[in-house]
């Protein structure tokens, strides 16, 4: 397998430089990560719930600091380098079910549609590392290697809160014996631990965390004065996860039983996603990718073309 992802490495970079110049490109306001965002955070002043998400800025800075690049370069160095482990960690993930020409397929699909969720005017720097880390977390339920998963779940949760939906995925998949339940106690004792710890380090503070009556308003057009693909910010989360949930949900009786259990950490994402973020965000939705992608996979390339050697 690691002379496979060797051999892909190429592919995959060529493909993260794509997303890269499309992430850069599509921000109107590219700066504010570098003159704002960044040495906010660090020093405390962003605000919630920025503050608390410390895994990237702190890696950018750090990494500026010691290397003497500038953080400008850093920050476009360390992006693409996410970018990348994310193409790889997707098709390492696909690869226990899959064989090698769908699982590119499917790492493909997710590089197709990941554009959709640069909605933002400048990019968050949590964005990417969520979709490298939630399905590195998602592969190791799967793969069952919990000191991967505890390593995995221990960066996630620094870089965003989502990272407990890597908890609950471990929780459905199971088996529901007394060591694999004391497990997920653990791995959601570790991640309760870190969520307070970084707000007890940086200062509670308070954030407007209601978002279901905005989010309604949303799922309206937005005002004229935006060019038509602003307007419709409300349903790109739909766009590009409608479709993909409705291959997963096709015949899914028939699919591994983790690619069913993952699905029905779908509905909590979603729920909190709607209630709690900002869908005009779509970055918010990018864990769905690993938690459906499975299934929807199963679908589009039918059963007879997967490697039935390795499902769970």
């Amino acid at each position: 397998m690691a002379r496979e992802i060797l051999r892909l490495v190429p592919l995959f970079l060529a493909i993260a430089v794509a997303s890269g110049f499309v992430d850069l490109r599509s921000r109107s306001h590219a700066d504010q990560l570098i003159t704002a965002y960044i040495p906010g955070v660090i020093d405390g002043t962003y605000g919630a719930p920025f503050v608390y998400r410390v895994l990237a800025p702190y890696s950018v800075h750090g990494l500026s600091t010691v290397t003497g690049f500038s953080l400008s370069s850093m920050s476009h160095v360390t992006r693409l380098a996410w970018f990348l482990l994310a193409y790889i960690v997707t098709h390492r993930y696909l690869r226990l079910w899959f064989g090698r020409s769908s699982a590119v397929a499917g790492t493909l699909l997710v590089a197709a549609l990941l554009p959709m969720t640069f909605t933002n005017s400048w990019a968050h720097p949590d964005h990417i590392p969520e979709l490298a880390l939630f399905t590195l977390g998602c592969y190791a339920v799967a793969a069952r290697r919990d000191l991967l998963f505890g390593i995995t779940l221990v960066l996630a949760t620094l870089n965003r809160e989502t990272a407990v939906f890597l908890v609950a995925l471990h929780a459905v998949v199971g088996p529901y014996d007394f060591k694999r339940l004391r497990l997920t106690a653990l791995f959601g004792a570790i991640w309760a631990s870190l969520f307070v710890g970084v707000r007890l380090w940086r200062g509670f503070e308070a954030f407007e965390l209601w978002q279901f009556k905005r989010n309604l308003g949303f799922l309206t057009l937005l005002p004229e004065a935006y060019d038509p693909y602003y307007r419709t910010y409300g349903y790109f989360w739909l766009i590009v996860f409608g479709p993909l949930t409705y291959f997963a949900l096709r015949h899914v009786s028939t699919k591994p039983e983790f690619a069913r259990r993952a699905l029905l950490v779908v509905p909590m994402f979603v729920v909190v996603a709607f209630t709690m973020s900002s869908i005009i965000e779509t970055r918010i939705f990018t864990p769905v990718f690993p938690l459906v992608l499975p299934a929807a996979l199963f679908s589009l390339v039918g059963p007879e073309q997967c490697d039935r050697t390795t499902t769970t």
